[in-house]
């Protein structure tokens, strides 16, 4: 029996468990904990930096070598139920190259909260930002956001919020690199994520990017691994056409193999494309 499109349960809970098409994932993760680690040992890093009261709102803080530099924000993802900011320091390596200031989120994660929580972690996380680019030595009217999977459901969620409930600007963010985003969370609501996760039908209306077009119009970086499932080829897609006909610079960097995985890596890679469409994008703000 279809649940979702053309997907049974087991076709469609296979099209969002990345892990088991993913052998060795495990591994993976050891790496980028062990590279992490190494990353933060060689570089000037600002750790655990607060944001709110609860132990994951927190966020480090690596600093550019001159002052008034740009910031670029990542979001990690792990289907905001795992994962941790302290497994990507090592998506700030190009960047720092380039003397631009990059922080790294934590926010709190199913099933302790829900997404309205989650969701309002990383607009906290944004505003405390911009709030204390002084203090930190960026400039706060060149914000950049990031995210991979979940993060990059985040990222898109970010550049739809409407900032004036938390006190800044409407523009404070200026562009955003959505990897192997979740623009719609209805399949989620549907699969054998939400035993964690938890998602309502009104969770699905009010956090889906697809439902909520940003109001501001900014530059947008879209990429997902060649070899991922066909669904999140398909959420990129519908959303980088919704994007396209509300009149949005959308950039797709095609990555013509690679799994979940590797897709966050490329972040990373200061010889890869999608790294230098970020860098270009930073630099023309």
């Amino acid at each position: 029996m279809s649940v979702y499109r053309n997907f049974n349960q087991e076709e469609l809970d296979n099209q969002y468990n990345v892990r088991a098409g993913i052998p060795g994932f495990q591994d993976i993760f050891k790496r980028w904990d062990d590279t992490s680690a190494a990353f933060r040992r060689d570089h000037p890093v600002k750790p655990d930096l607060a944001y709110g009261m609860h132990a994951k709102q927190s966020l480090d803080f690596f600093p550019a070598a001159s002052r008034e530099r740009p910031l670029l924000v990542f979001i990690h993802g792990g289907y905001w139920q795992s994962l941790d900011k302290s497994d990507f320091s090592f998506v700030a390596a190009p960047y720092l190259q380039r003397d631009i200031n990059v922080a790294v989120v934590n926010y709190r994660l199913a099933p302790d909260v829900g997404m309205a929580e989650i969701v309002r972690d990383n607009q906290e996380a944004v505003a405390w930002l911009y709030r204390h680019a002084a203090e930190l030595g960026f400039d706060p009217r060149r914000i950049f956001v990031s995210g991979h999977s979940a993060g990059g459901h985040l990222t898109a969620t970010l550049a739809g919020t409407e900032w004036a409930a938390f006190g800044v600007p409407a523009d404070i963010l200026k562009g955003g690199c959505a990897i192997s985003g979740l623009y719609d969370l209805e399949p989620i609501r549907l699969c054998y994520l939400n035993q964690v996760v938890g998602l309502t039908a009104a969770d699905v209306a009010r956090y889906s990017p697809v439902h909520h077009v940003p109001k501001i119009r900014l530059p947008m970086i879209l990429t997902v691994g060649g070899d991922e499932s066909p669904e999140y080829h398909r959420l990129q897609r519908e959303y980088q056409a919704l994007l396209g006909e509300c009149g949005f610079d959308v950039q797709v960097v095609v990555q013509e193999r690679g799994h979940h995985f590797d897709a966050v890596d490329l972040l990373g890679d200061p010889n890869g494309d999608l790294a230098a469409a970020v860098l270009r994008m930073i630099s023309l703000a």
